[in-house]
This record gives C-alpha cells, sequence and structure tokens, in this order.
C-alpha cells in the first residue's frame, strides 16, 4: 500500500484532532502542513510539520521496507549526507520512514517559520555544498550539524559525539 502526501496531512489531522488537541506538547500556532514533498527515486520525501513535531518522512513508492520490523532504522543516502530513518507500519498509512527534526515544536512562534525552517532543512538535505561537506567529513550529517547548517555556523573542529 502506498500513501499520497495527501493522505499523510488527512491523517495526522485527525490524529490531531482526536489525541492530541488540548494537550501541553502541543504549539496551538502550528497546523499540519506538508512542505517540500519531491520524487527521491520511485519514493516521495519531504517535511511533515504538526503541532507536536517536525519529521522528515519518506513515503515509500515501493514495498521495499514493509518487510522491516516496526521501529528499526534504515539509513538513506541524501545529497547532503545519510539520514537514519525509522520504519513505522500503520493500518491506515501503511509503511512510512521518518527522522526526527524537532521533537518538540512548543518554541516556535508560528507556522511561517516551521515551514521556513522545514523547507530550509530539505534544501541542505539536496544541496552540493552540504554533500561535499559530508564527504570530507567522511561522516553522515548529524542532527547537530543539520542544525548549525540551518543556523548559518560554521563546523568548528571536530564534532564530539552527541549523547
Amino acid at each position: 500500500m502506498s500513501v499520497g502526501v495527501e493522505q499523510l496531512v488527512s491523517y495526522y489531522r485527525k490524529v490531531y484532532e482526536e489525541r492530541f488537541r488540548g494537550l501541553p506538547v502541543v504549539n496551538t500556532e502550528l497546523d499540519v502542513e506538508a512542505v517540500g514533498f519531491r520524487k527521491l527515486d520511485e519514493h516521495e520525501l519531504g517535511a511533515l510539520i504538526t503541532p507536536w513535531f517536525i519529521n522528515l518522512v519518506l513515503l515509500p513508492g515501493t514495498d521495499h521496507w514493509q518487510d522491516r520490523a516496526q521501529g528499526s532504522t534504515c539509513n538513506i543516502e541524501l545529497p547532503g549526507g545519510k539520514v537514519d530513518f525509522t520504519v513505522s507500519h500503520d493500518d491506515e498509512l501503511g509503511t512510512t520512514l521518518s527522522a526526527a527534526l524537532f521533537g518538540t515544536v512548543t518554541d516556535f512562534p508560528d507556522q511561517a517559520m516551521a515551514r521556513d525552517v522545514a523547507a530550509e532543512t530539505l534544501r541542505l538535505l539536496f544541496s552540493a555544498e552540504a554533500a561535499k561537506a559530508a564527504a570530507d567529513e567522511g561522516r553522515k550529517m548529524s542532527r547537530r550539524q543539520l542544525l548549525r547548517n540551518l543556523g548559518g555556523l560554521e563546523s568548528e573542529g571536530t564534532e564530539s559525539e552527541e549523547r
């Protein structure tokens, strides 16, 4: 089963209405929105903003990850570096892969800022400069490095391992 971007957004709007509305982790200034989805081989990759998280989401166009265990991770090579995605199986959505960008969004002032951050993240993940930097460092782009790039900060020396 392959789900499209519209179905993904509709599903998370329903989840918000039925399970998350009114919870303290929700930022009421944000809405569910798909940002920058584009083809990646036969799949679609983009960012999903919700009032409680912002994730990269890969919508499989094949059954490639269908047999992977719920919660397992797989490494996806993007031009800006490798990203670890978590496999999720849902009766309504089928199989999707996600990578957390922001596990909490309570500090985002509005939808426009969340959208801008999501779009810039995608730009960095698909940029030739980010790909060269990741290759030069001989490793995948960490979440910390991605956030540094979003903030326009240069990497200073070697980066310590994230804990």
